[in-house]
């Protein structure tokens, strides 16, 4: 009998030789351009929101403070990403989005009201943080297994470009909108104005007609089938594997070494920071649009591929001796990552039945966000022990090394073929010997 996990699904099979659609064509279908715009606006919020949220840590507790919304903001991500994919295979999806748009948005005025009286403690801070990345656990997987639905699955990969693209530009553009409403508001109403981007977002998402709904009636869907699923797709189980390495050491070298950097090597300020910030906005948008204009056929692969462009871009961070170097390099990671995570999402909403498409989402935006915890915690610390040109020398060849020598590896176990072995061998040795670099 035929098992219904790890099974061809007759949606997944081929229909036709349609073309995939082009980016800005697809927001002339009525439901994908709602959920585009409910992204974007809440996108535009959560920039106001980063900058008060950072600033009121660092006032009321300082360096500690924002250690600790920091993790408070990436606990839920492991807690509940699975849980969250696991309902967005049961519940109605859309009304799940709307549900965690409604919760992050409450959670928000009683902070923004706390803030303008000036009497806005830590703690408030903390629980705030912890409990929108938990709805964030919900609304991401929902989103994804409904992405499908109103584009249809030929195109996923131009609806995610465009939405990246068009999410990186909000961000910076909210940084800049930020400095300048701040010469005459106060910076505790970016808590209100976020948690209006919330509300409005889930107004737009009620007037989307697909409701993608899975598995009403049928058995409970399981968490473990979120995996099994993926078993009979070893290249897009591998890129998952891959994501979690890559952006491990990407995100650990990057969260404290680029200001590390940028302040000790170059001796500039915050300015210059916020700078080589952009860049890796501005690369990521770049990575964004391209992939909206231009189809690739084998998303998996290339999303372990896009990682190789940190060879380069951390290249230059080692050897960055002026500005204009630091600000290459941030726009090459920035294409790499950004590129990578198109990617991924794509292949994962091509290849999945819709009945466990929440599931796997959710898993990869698991491995996502509990990367960039998992290098905050075992891989930032290097730039106390080194100086950091070695520890971005050793991360140029670790993290396109580590990411295909790990994806190799588990094709190799999945598949028993051999080359993958002796590649993922060849890689894993040079990997060990750029870490012992890293460390002269």
């Amino acid at each position: 009998m035929t098992d219904p996990v790890t099974a061809t699904s007759e949606e997944l099979l081929p229909q036709g030789p349609a073309h995939p659609e082009r980016a800005l064509d697809l927001l002339r279908r009525g439901g994908f351009r709602r959920a585009y715009a409910a992204v974007a606006i809440s996108e535009l919020g959560d920039a106001f929101q980063y900058i008060a949220l950072m600033w009121f840590a660092l006032v009321a507790a300082g360096p500690l403070g924002v250690i600790a919304v920091r993790l408070a903001d990436s606990v839920p991500a492991l807690l509940f990403g699975l849980h969250g994919g696991v309902v967005a295979d049961r519940w109605d999806r859309r009304r799940l989005m709307i549900s965690a748009d409604l919760v992050r948005g409450v959670v928000l005025v009683p902070v923004a009201a706390l803030g303008l009286t000036g009497h806005l403690p830590l703690v408030a801070l903390v629980a705030a943080a912890f409990v929108l990345t938990t709805a964030t656990s919900y609304f991401d997987p929902a989103y994804g297994a409904l992405l499908p639905a109103l584009v249809d699955r030929r195109n996923v990969q131009q609806a995610n470009g465009l939405v990246r693209a068009t999410a990186d530009s909000l961000s910076v553009g909210g940084w800049a909108l930020a400095g300048l409403l701040l010469t005459f508001l106060p910076i505790s109403v970016f808590f209100g104005l976020n948690a209006v981007s919330f509300f409005l977002s889930a107004a737009l998402l009620a007037g989307v007609r697909a409701r993608g709904t899975a598995q009403q009636g049928a058995e409970r869907p399981k968490i473990r089938d979120g995996f099994s699923v993926l078993r009979p797709r070893p290249t897009l189980a591998a890129s998952v594997v891959v994501l979690g390495v890559a952006v491990t050491l990407s995100s650990g070298t990057w969260i404290v070494g680029v200001p590390e950097l940028v302040r000790t090597t170059l001796g500039r300020g915050a300015g210059s920071f916020s700078l080589v910030a952009a860049s890796y906005a501005l690369g990521s948008i770049c990575a964004g649009a391209a992939l909206a204009r231009w189809p690739i056929r084998r998303k998996a692969r290339a999303s372990m591929l896009a990682w190789t462009l940190y060879l380069p871009a951390y290249g230059l961070f080692a050897v960055a001796g002026s500005l204009g170097v630091a600000l290459a390099a941030g726009f090459g990671a920035g294409v790499g990552q950004g590129s990578s995570w198109v990617l991924i999402n794509s292949a994962a909403q091509e290849e999945v039945p819709d009945g466990l498409l929440g599931r796997v989402t959710g898993l990869v935006s698991l491995v996502h966000r509990g990367a960039h915890a998992t290098g905050l915690l075992f891989v930032s610390p290097l730039f106390a022990l080194a100086a950091p040109q070695s520890v971005f020398a050793a991360a140029a060849v670790a993290i396109p090394l580590a990411g295909l020598g790990v994806g190799l590896a588990w094709l190799y176990n999945k598949t028993g073929s051999l080359w993958p072995c002796i590649l993922a061998h060849f890689l894993n040795n040079a990997l060990a010997i750029s870490v012992v670099i890293g460390k002269c």
